[in-house]
Parts: structure tokens; sequence; C-alpha cells
């Protein structure tokens, strides 16, 4: 089993080595002196990047360590380039094996457990998970939070987000015992105040209420609708997801609306599992995707091919619900389904994340360097999807994505506008897409990013 663990992040999509069967590669070392200090930190860094970096023509052409305080920021340069060009859009970084690994394989973080949007000034409650300080204190889908006590009394959330744009500061760091009192505005016009406090939260990859239901088609209810909202793609998520489509295919469902809107990807081999879950038709010979390297280690390029499930259906039209915050395994898996059945995004532009990490571990240390190591394409060889998906599709619906609903509710924004898609085969409004060499269009609020992630946040934008 190789040393090095293959990923896709926010932003991206992920495998685990140990979980799907990676390429080549290695853990650094050995090196003189004490392997963790960062000297060693830093040349390790410095080793793997040169030696396996997706676009070594976008590297400088010589580096100095010592011109650098840590790996992280020997990292940044190094990668400086391609992220001006919107190649890696700090979708390499430095973490360590326990973090990455707890929430891709248990679906743990430490925190609060809720995810949020901003909104001009204002800061609004997209997610609370189960079974979380957040859900306990009563925060939910569409709850504003007005005011925030980071321990020296309320302040009002513009005034915060005045100063911490990223509220770095103002939700503090993922250390377990880290309270905040918050103020915040149910959706029904109820005023509550709380004091949370951080704790390890599990997440449920599909959601406990709502994350599966059957609707009705618009027109024509004898026609059912299967829905699915995948939270995030990890291990855990592949036995609701094998009971969910169990269901559906019993019920001879053909149409799907796979709700993504939020989800900045996680293990490949869960993509791989939602790409079987809708081949029951397929072929053993028919390509669902393709992992490219660098041309100097093109001996680690894969193709994977269908593998039906007990659970497999055979979609006619399959609707995605996306946003920005979708990336990586969410892209991956509409954009490899594509070229099978007929398929649309539905809500928003996707974020751009056609490649992919390796992880490599530092021997001896608790240090796992995530760096972008290949791409992703189609049966087709499409791929390259750096400005989002809208412009690669031949149907991107806009729509809005309505908190005073939950997803899946037929009457929500991008759910209505799903079903009315798969019912007409036709946008109530077209999502407009750039054209060459232009900017995507934003988007009406955006979420928070820390100057520095945890992996859950990479893996769920907005995770708090």
């Amino acid at each position: 089993m190789p040393a090095w663990i293959r990923a896709l992040s926010v932003t991206a999509l992920s495998a685990l080595a140990a979980a799907c069967g990676g390429g080549g590669g290695g853990s650094g070392g050995p090196f003189t002196g004490d392997p963790c200090s960062a000297a060693n930190q830093k040349q390790f860094v410095l080793d793997a990047t040169r030696e396996w970096y997706l676009f070594p023509e976008l590297l400088p052409a010589s580096v100095s360590t010592g011109d650098f305080p840590d790996a992280q920021a020997l990292l940044d340069a190094l990668t400086a380039t391609a992220r001006a060009q919107g190649k890696d859009r700090f979708f390499s970084f430095m973490t360590t094996p326990a973090a990455d690994s707890s929430f891709l394989l248990e679906g743990q973080f430490i925190g609060f457990g809720f995810r949020t949007r901003i909104s001009g000034n204002r800061l609004f409650i997209t997610d609370a998970f189960e079974s979380s300080p957040a859900s306990e204190a009563g925060l939910r889908r569409g709850s504003e939070i007005t005011a925030i006590d980071s321990g020296s009394g309320f302040v009002a959330t513009a005034t915060v987000l005045a100063n911490d744009p990223t509220l770095s500061q103002a939700f503090g760091p993922a250390t377990e015992g880290v309270q905040r009192g918050l103020r915040f505005v149910q959706p029904s016009g109820q005023q509550l105040e709380a004091t949370l406090t951080k704790r390890i939260v599990t997440t449920r990859p599909v959601p406990l209420v709502g994350g599966t239901a059957v609707l009705d088609m618009p027109g024509n209810p004898s026609v059912k609708v299967a829905y699915v909202n995948l939270r995030t793609f990890i291990s855990t998520a592949e036995q609701p997801l094998r009971d969910a489509y169990a269901q559906f295919r019993a019920q001879g469902i053909q149409n799907f609306i796979f709700d993504v809107r939020y989800n900045g990807g996680g293990l490949v081999s869960v993509a791989d599992l939602v790409g079987d879950l809708h081949g029951r038709n397929r072929t053993a010979n028919d390509v669902w995707s393709a992992v490219r390297f660098r041309a100097s280690k093109a001996s680690n390029d894969t193709v994977r091919r269908f593998q039906a499930q007990p659970q497999s259906v055979a979609p006619v039209r399959v609707a995605f619900i996306t946003t920005g915050a979708s990336a990586s395994a969410s892209e991956l898996v509409v954009n490899s389904l594509k070229p099978w059945a007929e398929v649309a995004i539905v809500g928003a532009d996707t974020f751009g994340k056609p490649v992919g990490q390796s992880a490599f571990d530092l021997s001896g240390c608790s240090v796992r360097l995530r760096l972008v190591t290949f791409r992703i394409t189609n049966s087709l060889n499409e791929g390259d999807y750096f400005n989002g998906l809208a412009g690669t599709l031949p149907f991107a619906c806009a729509a809005g994505d309505d908190l005073q609903r939950a997803p899946g509710d037929s009457q929500e924004a991008s759910t209505a506008a799903a079903l009315h898609w798969l019912s007409t085969g036709a946008c109530s409004q077209v999502m407009s897409a750039p054209g060459a060499g232009q900017q995507k269009a934003a988007t009406s609020f955006r979420l928070p990013v820390p100057a520095a992630p945890t992996p859950a946040q990479i893996w769920l934008p907005g995770l708090y």
C-alpha cells in the first residue's frame, strides 16, 4: 500500500489510499537531526513539491528554504503562480494525519456544529448538525446571528464582519472548551441568546431529517422523484446512500435530485459509489472517471469503470443542486455522470476544482502535506472546469437558496427549480456562465473561509 494519500479537496475531493487504493510516492525523510524541525519540514515540502506538483512549470526556478519561517509559508510561495492563475486556490496546504483522517473516516471535528453564509453584513445559519452544541442551543437553518460575544461582551455581527470578515477570531480556534455567546433570530422572528461550547461533533453525511425523500413530479404526481441531500463525501456516507438507493430502486424511480449545495468534497471512494449507484445499466467497460498525473508520474494514472451495485438505479435525468461551495467530489460526480445520463446543475455555478491532491506524511512527525498532483476527467476526457461546471453543461438552471425552507422541500427555490427541469427538460431561468477570459458572476452570498482552515472546514465550507 503506498504511503501517500490521494485526495481532491474543497474545495476538493479526497481519497484515502487505504479506502480506495491509490498511486505511488512516499513519506518524507530521512532527515538529519530532529525530523520535525522547521528546517526539515520545509525541505520535505520542497522535495515533494518539486517531484509531484501537477504544474511543475509554474514553480519558481530557485527557492531558498531559509527565507521562510515555516513549511506553510514556503508552500504558499511555491504555489503562488498557480494560485494567481486560479489552478491552486489554496488547495495545497499543511495539516496533520489525525485531523485529516478523523473527519474523512469518521466525520468528526471540533466545533459548534453549524454552517454559515454571509449576505452583505448579515450572518445566517445554513445548517446545524444533529447532536451538536448549535442544534442543542436552538440554531437551525435560517437563523440569523445578530451579535457575538467573544469574551468581552456582545458585538453586533455587522461590526464583527467589518473587522473580521473570515470570522477567524470571532468564533475562535478549533479547540475543545472554546465558548462564544450568540444572539440570534429564528425564521419565525423569535429572538434568543445562548452560550455555545466547542466539542467533538460527528457529522451525519446524509441528514437525519430531510436527508432523503420521494417527491411528486409537478403536474404528474404518479411519477416520483428521488431526493438526496449529501453534506460531504466521507466514509460513513456509504451505508445511508446504499439504503436510500435500495428504496429508490424498489420503487422504480428514474428521476433524481442530488443536493450538494454546500458540499466541498470528500473521499473518492464515496464519489465512485455515487457513480455506481447511478449505473444500473452500465457495463464493466464503461468508464466513470480517470486520474491523470504530470507527465513524469504518468505511471500512476488510473481509470475507474462503473461497478454496478445491488442498489443501483438507471436514471433518465439527474438534477444536481449546487452553489459556489459545491466542489471537488461534487463536481467530479456531475462531470463523470454527464456522458451517461441527462444532467443539470440547479442553483448557482460550482466552485471549479478539477484537480486533486496527494497527501504526503513526514516520517516520525505529525505533519501532512496536501499537494495538488493530478487532474480528473470523465469518459470523454473532459475536465479542466476551473471556472465551474455551468459552461460545460447543456443545462445550468439558476435558482435561489431559500433559507426559509428545508432543502428537499418541494417549495424551496432550488428544489422547485430542479423539479421544473426534471418535468419539462428546460430551465425556468438559465444560469449565466462566464465567457472566455471573463470572471464568474459573484453569488448573492459568501462563505467565510478562515485564514488557516481545518480539514473539516475545507470539506465543509462555512463550518464552525
